[in-house]
């Protein structure tokens, strides 16, 4: 394991100071019923932020927790889909705003895509930390109503497609290079709200991907969001590795809750669509060349070959078989553990230690990472993982991700699932 040294110097706040430094953050980034990720980039509420937002809070503030999920939730679509942004204040100034999208329902504006499924775990884990029988059973049908959209609208066999990069999470990745060079975006005039200096937007995604951000968005709204629409023409549709992984295990802990109020069917049902995705992960997005799992192409029809650290988080949701995870195993100790710090979000030929999704290391894809990894009884790989993501957060504060060769903080300022899951790491 690399050795950070002593986070107890006189230089680095101890660890007591920085938990309530990270309370400050999220009692400062908290707004009505929910908490925005950072006041710089991210105004709104989002999906998976709220997800592991609500995790780190359930150990210090359960109450704040609990309002966190269902806030969330409140914003669930008729059909199903929860938004990866819901607009609950005004977004005069920020680019796509809810005039961009022209989605939602009722009085809530959202945008039009969804984002990894986060929330039906870290539902699970409130409930567990709290024991709170009503809270489980309010979540219940719009956490059941949302995997059930994936399954119908984003599934032929198993594995769920997603049909933005914005909707990965990982949306500046290299791996979606391929995908977003078969489609010409056309015109698109915009005017981009995320670069707020010229170092950040060095960090930030290039005009070339954003014209394709945008196009997808326009056609998205053109249709009204119409998934059966979309499903034919929609240029962007990937198994995105890393949304497949945390469905698995969302349908997994949706089961534990349901069998925790005593519904047996409906746990039975959520088992068998986790172990039908694992089986197809298994088979298609696994790489015995790169020795990690990939994303698919299916306008293409082919695999995304990049190393990437979704390719390591199936371990999340139970997916690797055993020989499979030794293979995984040796990629993650000679590819990722390779740096100062661990888990680059990348390494390939486009590696860059400071831009977004293409080498930083980030504290949600370490947190999934290192709860896979003790699934899999791999104590000394998951330990170095939660060690490396408390030295940088000890010594750098609660930034948005962090140059793995060099430990600096990058992005944003007092970035709220760094403080919460720097919580939930360090909970006695």
């Amino acid at each position: 394991m690399t050795d950070h040294g002593d986070t107890e110097d006189a230089d680095v706040p101890s660890r007591a100071e920085r938990r309530a430094e990270a309370i400050d953050v999220l009692d400062a980034n908290r707004r009505d019923g929910y908490t925005i990720p950072s006041s710089t980039l991210y105004p709104f509420q989002w999906n998976w932020d709220s997800a592991f937002i609500a995790i780190g809070l359930a150990g210090v503030d359960p109450d704040a927790a609990k309002v966190e999920v269902e806030t969330l939730l409140s914003a669930t679509w008729p059909n199903g889909m929860l938004p990866q942004i819901v607009f609950w204040a005004d977004a005069e100034g920020y680019f796509p705003g809810p005039a961009e999208w022209d989605a939602g329902f009722d009085d809530v504006e959202t945008s039009g895509i969804s984002q990894p499924p986060v929330v039906a775990t870290a539902a699970r884990h409130v409930y567990e930390v709290t024991g709170d029988d009503d809270f489980r059973d309010r979540v219940l049908d719009p956490l059941d109503d949302h995997l059930s959209w994936w399954r119908r609208e984003r599934s032929a066999d198993g594995v769920v497609y997603t049909r933005h990069p914005w909707e990965t999470g990982m949306d500046d990745s290299p791996a979606w290079r391929g995908p977003l060079e078969r489609f010409d975006p056309g015109p698109v005039e915009y005017e981009r709200a995320d670069r707020k200096s010229a170092e950040l937007a060095d960090q930030r995604p290039t005009d070339w991907d954003y014209d394709r951000y945008v196009a997808l968005l326009q056609q998205g709204r053109a249709v009204g969001w119409d998934e059966s629409a979309l499903r034919d023409c929609c240029p962007f549709r990937v198994e995105d590795v890393l949304t497949n992984s945390i469905y698995v295990r969302a349908c997994e802990d949706l089961a534990a809750l349901y069998a925790s109020a005593g519904d047996d069917a409906a746990a039975a049902t959520w088992r068998d669509q986790a172990a039908a995705t694992r089986a197809v992960m298994r088979d298609r997005l696994w790489s015995d060349e790169l020795g990690l799992f990939v994303s698919y192409d299916r306008v293409a029809d082919e695999p995304l070959l990049e190393r990437t650290v979704a390719g390591l988080v199936p371990v999340l949701g139970g997916v690797p078989t055993t020989a499979q995870f030794e293979r995984l195993s040796e990629t993650l100790t000679t590819e990722f553990f390779d740096l100062a710090y661990a888990v680059p979000t990348y390494v390939g030929d486009d590696f860059d230690p400071d831009r977004y999704w293409r080498g930083p290391v980030w504290m949600n894809t370490n947190w999934l990472l290192e709860r896979g990894l003790r699934r899999y009884d791999a104590t000394d790989a998951a330990d170095r993982v939660r060690a490396d993501s408390l030295a940088l957060l000890d010594r750098e504060g609660f930034r948005e991700y962090f140059n793995p060769r060099s430990g600096e903080g990058r992005g944003s300022d007092d970035f709220a699932w760094s403080a919460a899951l720097y919580l939930e790491w360090t909970t006695v």
